[in-house]
């Protein structure tokens, strides 16, 4: 059963205390890390287009200076999480089948050089979206082991996240679900605002919730996860799934998609992260954030470094930068406002208003493969089709 934990509080006590400390651009290493980088680097980005756009232009422009005579470019294509790792599972399908004959009775030290040389992928980075896919994907072993605890000073959430997948994944920011509420939309049908999970059952918000397409959205299955966990079962859970369906108007692909349709009026409400929510409300948008009552998840926002990345120097250039305390704040120029891992790294303003949340603690299992895709599974085939 799903439990509120006291290292939460203090966590949340770390974040406002250097949010107080934190009213001014950090500084950055020397980047000398970027001297000597060159070729192309593609990656995989599963935040908004204008974030990950914001980084690699500024990457590419951070390389430039330091390789004058050099010829780089760094390109990203934009995937939701879920849609994004799949990809990067079937580009190494037939590198893995190779691995499994060629590697089968290696261990340890000569074992991972196996792997490297025989995974032939097409991207060399995955970057950014929500940590639960991720961490599923370790199982098809889709990321190589890199040594993220150089990359910076992180925040303890970030360090586990990289101890737990053997250091194959690093943690850049903080994010927690919640819903987006059009005030205006409410006020014209003569509703409450909601305030828990279980709200958005009533007929009151009828053909009124968005929320994406579990299959292709991270942030999708962070709901899941925390809806089946936060009734006091797992059957409990699929029960009030079932009764939000009714009041789902349309699944999006992306998981940013709701809150967005709420903050222009054509949907009442979107269930999405909070920082973006906080966004839209700094941009004035009509739009409520909620803390659900019955409490939520948080999400990590990875990297990894792809098995077989056809430049592996660019690549972990590219991690090193991710973790710089400016390439984190530049997140913020553009509506992202999530809890950055890098220690020294200012927090945008609004992001505070995150100590409002009732956290909880997440069975591990819901990370797992085979846990997740049997509850996406079961979400196509029972609830999905199911009238509404």
């Amino acid at each position: 059963m799903i439990k509120t934990k006291l290292f939460m509080s203090i966590l949340f006590a770390s974040l406002s205390t250097y949010t107080l400390a934190a009213n001014t651009h950090s500084m950055d290493s020397d980047k000398g890390y970027l001297d000597g980088i060159n070729g192309n680097l593609v990656t995989y980005c599963a935040a908004d287009e204008t974030a990950c756009k914001a980084v690699i232009d500024m990457f590419n422009a951070d390389v430039a200076a330091a390789n004058s005579s050099g010829s780089f470019e760094a390109k990203f294509v934009r995937l939701s999480t879920s849609e994004m790792l799949a990809r990067v599972k079937g580009e190494l399908e037939k590198s893995a089948q190779a691995v499994k004959r060629k590697c089968k009775d290696m261990s340890g030290d000569a074992l991972e050089t196996c792997k490297e040389a025989t995974y032939k992928a097409k991207v060399d980075v995955a970057f950014y979206g929500t940590d639960d896919p991720y961490k599923a994907s370790l199982e098809d072993d889709l990321f190589s082991p890199y040594d993220y605890a150089s990359a910076g000073d992180t925040h303890p959430w970030a360090a586990d996240l990289t101890a737990a997948s053997d250091s194959r994944l690093g943690g850049l920011y903080l994010g927690l679900l919640a819903m987006g509420v059009n005030t205006e939309l409410a006020a014209k049908a003569g509703v409450d605002i909601p305030q828990c999970w279980a709200d958005l059952a009533k007929s009151d918000y009828d053909d009124s919730v968005t929320i994406a397409n579990w299959n292709t959205s991270g942030t999708a299955y962070k709901f899941a996860a925390t809806v089946l966990q936060a009734f006091g079962s797992e059957e409990a859970g699929w029960e009030k799934v079932i009764e939000i369906h009714q009041s789902i108007n349309q699944y999006t692909k992306s998981g940013s998609a709701g809150v967005k349709m709420a903050a222009r009026g054509e949907t009442m409400v979107g269930i999405g992260f909070g920082h973006d929510i906080v966004a839209l409300m700094q941009q004035g948008f009509p739009i409520e954030l909620v803390a659900p009552c019955e409490g939520v998840l948080y999400e990590i926002g990875p990297v990894g470094i792809v098995r077989g990345a056809p430049n592996r120097d660019a690549a972990e250039a590219f991690v090193q930068y991710l973790y710089e305390p400016s390439t984190q704040e530049v997140l913020a120029s553009v509506g992202s406002l999530q809890f950055p891992s890098n220690l020294n790294a200012a927090v945008p303003d609004g992001a505070p208003a995150m100590e409002n949340f009732k956290l909880l603690v997440s069975d591990p299992s819901f990370s797992e493969k085979d846990k997740k895709n049997q509850i996406i599974k079961k979400w196509t085939d029972e609830i999905f089709p199911l009238p509404r």
